[in-house]
């Protein structure tokens, strides 16, 4: 599996020639990579921490063991991968890199406190309104996803409109630039969990957002991650002000307004949190009664451990499943209902 490698010299990939299913699965992996390249890094670095963790747990333990357990951890992934529509692979990959980067050329550098600590959110590709349309039909497509969107529509909706309902200084702060900050806040995994379904949605619900420049997006993520004692007096007013004069002008925040932003904020990321937790319960209820779940993201979002969702949760993504009909993925989902 050596040829899989982009850096010169040792490589963290497992040595597969011995195993007869090696080249199949070097095969199916040069296929995913050509299709996501930016998983390739975050694959080599994440075997290189797992060779690590095996050579610290196994001692003097056999070299062709830990070979073994890597091989198979390759597979389990491949396979996970595999049962995703591309875009969410695409997605994964991307989010991913954007993640890792900032770490990386953070490296040692102090960290300050408060709204006025670095926050970094490397710019995204520009996409036209038309790509934004056929990333959210191919990611609708899977019931998986469609599950998450009901959860998006059910939970997050609702209480983000709440919010900002109690809060008229935030009204011209569009919906997509609230998701596109959920999906930046979210936490980074590189298989899909209800966590990721859920913030992959967000992700194709919030294209405008990725359309701003990078600096206004770093300083919106910035004040979406502070707290209320970060926005009170000293110099973190000056620090405020460069804030509000980075953000976009049409939102129309000034550092007197800034309370109402955080406070929503935070109930944005409670209601993201609700979300996730009923795409969990949720996907455990179809799991349970439904056959051929064993495709696509389903696959993968299936948790036999979960408490199911109760009647009336069913219910409710039976109404918007009716009221998505028209959408390839709700179509699905509603037979497994």
């Amino acid at each position: 599996m050596r040829g899989l490698g982009s850096r010169p010299g040792p490589t963290a990939f497992p040595e597969l020639s011995a195993h007869p299913d090696g080249a199949e699965l070097l095969g199916r992996w040069e296929a995913l990579l050509g299709k996501a390249p930016r998983l390739r890094p975050w694959l080599e670095q994440t075997l290189d921490r797992h060779r690590l963790l095996l050579l610290e747990r196994a001692g003097r333990g056999s070299a062709v063991e830990i070979e073994q357990s890597l091989r198979d951890q390759l597979a389990r992934w491949l396979g996970e991968f595999e049962a995703l529509p591309q875009f969410a692979v695409s997605a994964i990959a991307t989010t991913l890199e954007e993640r890792e980067r900032p770490a990386r050329e953070r490296g040692s550098r102090n960290g300050a406190r408060g709204p006025e600590r670095e926050a970094e959110l490397p710019d995204s590709a520009v996409h036209s309104p038309e790509c934004a349309v056929v990333d959210a039909e191919m990611l609708l497509s899977d019931p998986a996803f469609a599950l998450a969107f009901h959860c998006v529509e059910v939970r997050v909706r609702p209480q983000l409109a709440a919010a900002l309902e109690d809060a008229p200084s935030l009204s011209r702060v569009p919906e997509t630039a609230w998701f596109g900050l959920l999906h930046a806040s979210a936490k980074v995994q590189p298989l899909l969990t209800p966590d990721v379904a859920v913030a992959l949605v967000l992700r194709v619900l919030s294209a405008e957002w990725t359309r701003l420049p990078g600096a206004c997006r770093k300083a919106a993520l910035r004040l979406f991650l502070a707290n209320p004692t970060d926005l009170r007096g000293g110099r973190a007013d000056e620090g405020l002000r460069r804030l509000c004069d980075s953000l976009p002008a049409a939102w129309g925040l000034e550092p007197g307004s800034l309370s109402d932003f955080v406070a929503a904020a935070r109930r944005a990321r409670v209601a993201l949190e609700s979300a996730s937790q009923l795409c969990t319960r949720i996907g455990a209820s179809i799991a349970r009664v439904a056959r051929g779940t064993r495709r696509g993201g389903f696959a993968l979002l299936q948790q036999g451990s979960a408490v199911p969702a109760s009647a009336a949760e069913l219910v409710e993504l039976a109404e918007t499943a009716r009221k998505h009909a028209g959408m390839k993925g709700f179509r699905r989902l509603a037979a497994l209902l």
